[in-house]
């Protein structure tokens, strides 16, 4: 154990020590989240499973990140990041089945950055999909974002209701514009490194949001290219031609007088079939509200709602339905609290489940769809969130 510790202690002595000789050439940094809360969880009325109420303490998408950049001239800097979750902390660093995390499990790239002419980034990234009009762009339309309460696509994209065709994207390039008169843009490119069947499930995304005092507002695209089938039941399979598409319009509003948020999405999902010339279709959408009461204190509520899957058997039992009910405190800069309940329904044949800690009704740790169909899921939770 002394030994285990001495290494550790020598291991973190030599990050540091990389860091400060780094920093008198460039700036580097170190940031995170830390936010934990204690809820009471539970799953009902599932065909194949269901999870009784019961007490947790549920890490709530905490993480620890590396930053840098060096001027190279001209206005142009190299950058780069890795960045790491700190998923399940409250556990040891490790899942309920055991699996823990490794270094750049989050947003690590290497890239150049400019303010004339923008971002280009290489490594593993979020899409413009989900960075620039997703869940982690600046849109305040999902009201409880990085909590189990969180309905847009911050897991697998089909887990939550809404933005369901964001990721995290693997041996990827990303171009960001800078901001020009209130308009970004941005374009996401993944290529497949496992090509099969004469397959290449490569991936691009496209978007641009635009934003004038009270008004903002965006528009993503995404295509999975030569892939076929419904995510939610088998996460797309390799079909040569085939594609699975998504797009979403967003809009917000926050008005000058009492300072209200307003906003709204809707997204359509489009799933060709493996075989014949069949399309499913699914479209979802959610209205969000949050009214500060002072300066700290925030009053926040959403509703989120998928649709039938079209041209599928049984296209209504793919519904499903979620309210959010929460509020926030900021005690300080970095350092707030809060509280959540929600609600989420599922039809007969969906299994949409809570974002960053999602229950389970199964124990396969290979799948990442472990709850069975059906179920109704609820969660009333309070938690501490600080930052660093």
């Amino acid at each position: 154990m002394q030994q285990s510790t001495l290494k550790l202690s020598l291991a973190t002595c030599a990050v540091f020590t990389a860091l400060n000789a780094h920093a008198d050439d460039g700036t580097v940094s170190i940031y995170g989240v830390i936010s934990a809360s204690i809820e009471s969880v539970g799953a009902s009325g599932g065909t194949g499973g269901t999870k009784s109420t019961t007490t947790r303490v549920t890490d709530n998408n905490s993480r620890i990140g590396f930053r840098g950049n060096e001027d190279l001239g001209n206005g142009v800097k190299a950058i780069w990041q890795v960045e790491s979750s700190l998923r399940n902390f409250e556990q040891g660093g490790s899942t309920d089945w055991g699996q823990s995390a490794t270094l750049a499990t989050r947003n690590s790239f290497v890239g150049m950055a400019s303010e004339q002419y923008g971002r280009l980034l290489a490594g593993y990234n979020d899409t413009v999909y989900k960075s620039l009009v997703g869940s982690t762009a600046d849109f305040g339309i999902d009201v409880m974002a990085g909590t189990i309460a969180d309905s847009w696509g911050t897991g697998p994209g089909f887990y939550q209701l809404f933005s369901r065709g964001e990721t995290r994207l693997k041996n990827s390039v990303h171009y960001i514009s800078p901001l020009l008169s209130g308009w970004q843009g941005g374009v996401s490119y993944g290529v497949d490194e496992t090509q099969t069947n004469n397959t290449n499930r490569s991936r691009l995304s496209l978007a641009v949001k635009y934003g004038d005092g009270p008004f903002k507002a965006g528009f993503g695209w995404d295509r999975q290219f030569d892939t076929a089938g419904y995510e939610q039941s088998n996460s797309g399979t390799a079909a040569a031609g085939k594609h699975v598409d998504f797009a979403k319009l967003l809009a917000q509003w926050t008005f000058s007088s009492t300072g209200t948020l307003l906003g709204a999405g809707v997204e359509r999902g489009s799933y060709q079939l493996a075989s014949g010339g069949q399309t499913e279709t699914q479209t979802g959408w959610t209205i969000g509200v949050s009214q500060p009461v002072n300066e700290r204190f925030a009053l926040k509520a959403s509703y989120s709602k998928l649709g039938s899957l079209n041209n599928a058997s049984n296209a209504d039992d793919y519904k499903a339905t979620q309210w959010v009910l929460g509020a926030t405190y900021a005690a300080t800069k970095r350092t707030s609290f809060y509280t959540y309940a929600t609600r989420l329904s599922n039809g007969a044949l969906q299994n949409a489940n809570f974002g960053f800690s999602p229950l389970t009704t199964g124990t396969n740790a290979s799948s990442t769809v472990v709850l069975a169909n059906g179920n109704t899921l609820h969660s009333v939770g309070v938690g501490m969130s600080t930052s660093f």
